[in-house]
């Protein structure tokens, strides 16, 4: 696979939490540097501190579901052959896009976000498209030189929205045109309904969740740049950008499945507001002496995962990345050589993910 159609791939599983919600649900490796700087303006968040006492995962549902507005057709059929060309000819340009003016601010991040909700949901559109050239206002793309000029004053709303509307129209012909059969198929062995089952009961054993109610995208993602290939599952609320926006609370959960085998090897949850705790030497120290999390995590592949194999040996490990990250991380070595990996939030023991390496794989 081409480096270009790996790219769109990537883009369209990033995508699935909202067009710009990029933050860690894929494996880091995919999270190609181009691919972020030409479909999205993605920019860190300050994060809260979680609620005391919130080990148990806090769904925010939505009923009925909400339903689409952005429909491939309704998009296209409001464009002209020469926008649509003009759209192919900025997917083609080299290099990443330039960024003239001044960055959005963390309150403009969260409008354009309770914005993006709106445009998909409710069907609020800009009054102009964004304009591609200087004169038509002060936020505008100049696709010669490939630069974003963007004001230095606060954004609109309009503003705002011609921005959310041009990376959906770019997204959705970058998806159209690199739609071509791999050189190598991918299997599907399993059905999305047999994934999707399947992830939701690892996210049920592991974290006592129910995500019948949240948005789910099962995503097949093809093999390339040294990854397998693997079913990306991620489920999240309706309308989470809002939430997100607004600065509530809310869980999402990734899961990650074996194509060949339908094994379950990475399930993850990720809190939209929680705040990580870096370990400090003091810390680190006194958590080798303590061997509470090795024994939380024996636990949580006996007694949650269901694993009726004999764990051999289980032990702390990339501790110095992790002090960092506010992270724990043990490793459950299984008797055939097969391996969990549990990692926590620090301090509060609570599981963000449990990995599994089978046996041959696990290094």
């Amino acid at each position: 696979m081409n480096k270009k159609k790996w790219s769109v791939t990537v883009a369209v599983v990033l995508c699935s939490g909202g067009m710009f919600a990029f933050s860690g649900l894929l494996v880091p490796s995919l999270a190609n540097s181009a691919v972020i700087a030409k479909y999205s303006t993605a920019t860190q968040v300050n994060a809260k501190a979680s609620p005391a006492g919130s080990a148990v995962p806090v769904l925010k549902v939505e009923s009925p579901a909400p339903v689409s507005t952005v429909n491939d057709d309704l998009l296209l059929k409001q464009m002209t052959e020469a926008e649509i060309q003009q759209i192919y000819d900025y997917i083609e340009l080299p290099g990443d896009p330039r960024i003239s003016g001044r960055a959005m601010s963390d309150a403009e991040i969260n409008r354009r976000r309770v914005l993006e909700d709106q445009y998909v949901y409710d069907g609020v559109r800009p009054q102009k498209p964004l304009p591609l050239q200087a004169g038509q206002g002060e936020l505008y793309l100049d696709i010669k030189t490939n630069t974003y000029h963007q004001p230095e004053r606060t954004w609109t709303d309009e503003e705002l929205l011609q921005m959310i509307d041009w990376y959906y129209r770019v997204n959705l012909l970058s998806s159209k045109r690199n739609i071509t059969a791999p050189a190598v198929a991918v299997p599907e062995k399993f059905s999305k309904d047999e994934v999707k089952a399947r992830a939701a009961e690892s996210v049920r054993k592991l974290f006592d969740a129910d995500v019948s109610k949240l948005r789910t995208n099962v995503t097949l993602v093809e093999p390339g740049y040294g990854i397998p290939s693997f079913w990306s599952v991620h489920s999240a609320p309706y309308k989470s950008l809002t939430l997100l926006g607004q600065g509530q609370e809310y869980w999402q959960y990734s899961v990650q499945i074996d194509p060949d085998t339908g094994v379950v090897v990475d399930t993850t949850a990720f809190n939209s507001i929680i705040k990580r705790t870096p370990i400090d030497a003091a810390a680190a120290a006194a958590m080798k002496k303590d061997d509470s999390w090795i024994k939380e995590a024996t636990r949580i592949v006996k007694d949650k995962q269901g694993e009726k194999r004999k764990i051999v040996k289980a032990y702390l490990t990339g501790t110095e990345v992790n002090n960092k990250r506010g992270m724990v991380a043990v490793d459950v070595l299984l008797e055939d050589g097969s391996k969990y990996n549990a990692e926590f939030r620090y301090p509060g023991k609570q599981l963000r993910c449990l990995i599994y390496e089978p046996a041959g794989k696990a290094k």
